[in-house]
């Protein structure tokens, strides 16, 4: 297709401020939900189909409201760990759950007591004023919340449609280089299909925008397994989602050296000695032959895969030498400002185990507050430099460098704009 053809000059794509919706369900299921009868075959072909369509209309529009509600559970399970230590929190609040409320204070009161507002917020009360639920003409009680929060089918992201919609665009076939799907309501339904073509390692992407969406500790247990997949990834932006400092180790794990065991040392030696052969032999070949790169019937190069090299890293213990095999990876920036990441102590737990000399971007959150006050020289942008081993001092097998922290608590990181620039 277009964005697969050798033809294709485009290199960056911009999906912004639009939420899918489900695609209506197929014919077949519809069928089987309805059953074939008497009945239907004696009723005019064009009032059966228009019976049908009515029905597949009304069939998504509940399999969508089921999905922003088990959403939303997910929102509130990632802040405060279970429903039942959200409802704690409005119950010694004294919030009567059984008064009637219209959207505005519905909204105000979520925000308030549980600290959850925005457009999702708005949307959760439209679906229980509507036709699935039991609510009172524009007004809904907090009750009616908690049932239709409980009562939610389990929805399985493998084969999400619309995971593989925006999927299609990280296929390795594809030509992008620059992907930006800013405020789509991206969640870890999405993600699983996002990721899984994500971990088909499509060299030629360099950045992937997920600014502003609905992505919260378990979508980034997707991600986190991509990116193991995937080193050639540059710029990744996660800002403004639902990550906490719980989903910020997890982005982490990817680049976390891995200690080893005595028994693993010669096989990651063989494994590094294989890796320095693939890269003289892939430079032999561009030297000679000048095909490393393919190159589009317009003149663009495209960009195939990186080799990287591992390490093995080896430091001085109590009871003697430490390896550990450090995987590379190409990435340079990981976008986590304005999301709920609040513990000063995780981020120099993790800052050590980043790709070396990342940037890792944490403005306005509560952890990036928390540091600067601790360590106020981390506030200080001028010079662009690793921070050495702040966690040093709590894991002895730190590696010296990692990431490079940005922590203004105060400066908003719109990133409407991102761009990489492709190598020399």
């Amino acid at each position: 297709a277009g964005l697969s053809s050798s033809r294709c000059s485009v290199e960056s794509l911009q999906i912004e401020w639009n939420s899918l919706d489900l695609p209506l369900p197929s014919l077949d299921e519809e069928a089987q939900l309805k059953g074939e009868d008497s009945e239907t075959a004696e009723v005019p072909a064009f009032d059966r189909a228009s019976s049908i369509l009515e029905a597949r209309e009304r069939k998504r529009y509940t399999m969508q409201s089921d999905r922003l509600l088990l959403n939303f559970r997910e929102w509130l399970e990632s802040r405060f760990d279970s429903l039942e230590a959200a409802w704690q929190i409005l119950d010694e609040a004294g919030v009567d759950c059984d008064a009637k409320l219209q959207a505005p204070d519905f909204h105000v009161l979520l925000f308030e007591k549980l600290g959850v507002h925005g457009q999702q917020v708005l949307e959760v009360f439209e679906v229980l004023d509507g036709p699935d639920y039991d609510a009172d003409g524009g007004e809904v009680s907090l009750e009616v919340l908690k049932d239709a929060l409980q009562g939610l089918p389990d929805l399985s992201p493998k084969e999400d449609p619309l995971g593989l919609s925006f999927a299609g665009f990280l296929e390795p076939d594809c030509v992008l280089e620059c992907v930006s799907f800013r405020a789509c309501a991206i969640s870890r339904f999405e993600l699983g299909p996002m990721s899984a073509a994500l971990s088909k390692c499509p060299w030629q992407l360099r950045a992937l925008n997920l600014w502003e969406n609905r992505i919260c500790d378990a979508g980034v247990e997707f991600l986190a397994t991509a990116l193991d997949e995937y080193r050639g990834l540059e710029f990744l932006g996660l800002g403004r989602n639902r990550i906490t400092d719980h989903g910020l180790q997890t982005l982490c794990r990817p680049y976390r050296p891995v200690q080893l065991e005595e028994a693993e040392i010669s096989a990651a030696r063989d494994r590094i000695a294989k890796q320095e052969a693939a890269i003289k032999a892939a430079a032999a070949v561009k030297e000679k032959a000048q095909t490393q790169a393919q190159v589009t019937e317009e003149g663009r190069q495209r960009r195939n895969s990186v080799p990287l090299l591992d390490e093995l890293e080896e430091r001085s213990g109590e009871e003697g030498p430490i390896f550990s095999l450090r995987k590379m990876s190409e990435l340079r920036c990981l976008v986590l400002s304005e999301n709920p990441i609040r513990s000063a102590d995780v981020l120099e737990a993790v800052q050590p185990f980043g790709p070396r000399g990342a940037d890792l971007l944490l403005h306005c959150t509560e952890a990036a507050t928390a540091l600067g006050l601790r360590r106020p020289e981390l506030l200080k942008d001028k010079e662009r430099k690793p921070l050495l081993n702040l966690g040093h001092a709590k894991d002895a097998s730190a590696p010296p460098e990692g990431w490079v922290l940005r922590l203004n608590p105060f400066e908003a990181h719109t990133n409407t704009v991102f761009t990489v620039n492709a190598p020399a």
